[in-house]
């Protein structure tokens, strides 16, 4: 048994040589958080004393060594330090002080470790964003980049179509065919036992799919016509409100930076019009909509919103400026559900955690944690729509400008209506993203009043790359 664990070191360590002078940072990061999707905790798990070790954190640590090589062979260009980079260090150190000098006491019961919510959803999340902005990556990269997310989309498809019908032996993993373990079972939820991250996670993918299909070689473009619409079913069979919204949300942000800018605010005018007269409409439907739970336990969860927002404002009241601690709301927030100044009921708040990132972050850091991490994705946002509609930038660095715009956009109504930073994994996502648009926008030096006189390149409208040659 020694000898075969010393050959398999040995071997660990020369094909960790070969990728260390071959891989792609980028493609690295990505496969690190596919992996951590699709194979997570549920899948395999193992323990080296108190440390939980899962394929994702064994990925993310050799990920960061790569980058730490690349780094000391000084194989990484400079980067310029902008807005983003600032408000992140300021959240990741506010959110680190808070944490810290509020741990619970002995007789405080959590179900979620926060100096474990802190590491995997903010600390790790921000790792992969600084390697994908540090990486020196191609443009043949950054192709393939989204091609694995379009791959990875595929399979999360297929799976929700499947659960959805029942045909469980095409489901993998197979655990997702256990309704003791996870949530929302009857919905499409995927491997992470999850609507509201399967949503997520197909949002960004549809749009990688159509981002590649006018540069992907001719063979391909048939089957990404085929998974895309496929992708979009996924989406519908989560039965999440939120996660709709997102897509139409992420659908306008694409569709704002496509379009030239002569026709931008005419059609992006048109469609606020239609939604505030169809806005209304669609919500009344939304709410009344029945999943695998009742129309009466639908309405419920919607009128609980108004009570987290009530909490939330009250809690916000008494500690404005640091809050009640990170990772605290769940037990600090109890001594404000014996208030009956107001007609709704607040005691269903009991056991349950915060359903809003922003209002999550309000409460448990206050204006401090919010305002860092508002200027983060603020931050993001400016700088992906730069990226995406700068003429200096190649081809294949608007792209992903366009794919971070529209993640945002998708993003931002699920955290709205629930606390993504318990689930880690949707984070790792949104800022592996915004690290690739990152490197590429960085790379350039942008100036904003450069940017801002470019006209939107029409990115679908660009000749695409036929044969072997699709994605060089």
């Amino acid at each position: 048994m020694p000898v075969v664990l010393l050959l398999a070191a040995i071997a660990g360590m020369l094909w960790a040589l070969f990728l260390a002078q071959r891989s792609s940072l980028l493609l690295a990061t990505l496969a690190t958080a596919a992996v951590g999707y699709v194979l997570g905790h549920s899948f395999w798990n193992a323990h080296i004393g108190p440390l939980p070790l899962t394929l994702d954190r064994l990925l993310l640590a050799g990920v960061t060594g790569l980058f730490a090589y690349r780094a000391w062979r000084g194989q990484l260009a400079p980067r310029r330090i902008g807005g983003v980079e600032w408000a992140l260090a300021a959240l990741l150190v506010w959110l680190t002080f808070s944490a810290l000098t509020s741990k619970p006491g002995g007789d405080v019961q959590l179900p979620t470790s926060p100096l474990w919510r802190l590491l995997f959803s903010f600390w790790a999340p921000a790792l992969l964003l600084f390697i994908g902005r540090g990486a020196n990556e191609s443009n043949r990269a950054a192709y393939w980049f989204l091609a694995g997310l379009t791959a990875l989309g595929s399979y999360l498809a297929l799976t929700a179509v499947a659960e959805t019908a029942g045909v469980w032996s095409l489901v993998f993993p197979r655990y997702i065919s256990d309704p003791m373990l996870g949530l929302h079972y009857g919905r499409a939820r995927g491997p992470a036992l999850n609507s509201v991250s399967l949503g997520i996670h197909l949002t960004v993918c549809v749009w990688a799919a159509w981002l590649l299909l006018p540069r992907a070689p001719q063979w391909a473009k048939l089957p990404l016509l085929v998974l895309g619409p496929l992708m979009v079913l996924g989406i519908l069979l989560t039965f999440t409100r939120s996660v709709w919204l997102g897509m139409i949300a992420s659908g306008v942000a694409m569709l704002a930076v496509q379009i030239p800018r002569r026709f931008r605010g005419p059609v992006l005018t048109g469609l606020a019009v239609l939604g505030i007269v169809a806005g209304p409409i669609a919500a009344t439907s939304l709410v009344a909509m029945k999943r695998e739970d009742s129309g009466h336990m639908s309405q419920h969860s919607v009128q609980q919103r108004t009570a987290f927002a009530y909490v939330s404002w009250k809690m916000f009241q008494d500690h404005p400026l640091t809050g009640v601690g990170f990772g605290r709301f769940y037990d600090q927030k109890l001594p404000y559900l014996s208030d009956r100044s107001q007609t709704f009921e607040l005691e269903s708040l009991r056991e349950l955690h915060h359903h809003n990132t922003l209002l999550s972050l309000l409460t448990e850091t206050g204006m401090i944690g919010l305002a860092a991490y508002l200027g983060v994705l603020y931050g993001l946002l400016r700088a992906s729509w730069r990226l995406a509609n700068s003429h200096e930038a190649s081809d294949a660095g608007r792209r992903l400008g366009a794919l971070c715009f529209a993640a945002i956009a998708g993003y931002l109504p699920s955290a709205v209506f629930h606390d993504l930073s318990l689930v880690h994994s949707d984070q790792w996502l949104l800022f592996l993203v915004a690290g690739a648009a990152l490197g590429f926008e960085r790379r350039l030096g942008l100036s904003g009043a450069g940017a801002a006189q470019c006209e939107s390149p029409a990115i679908n409208q660009e000749p695409a790359f036929s044969g072997a040659a699709g994605l060089q």
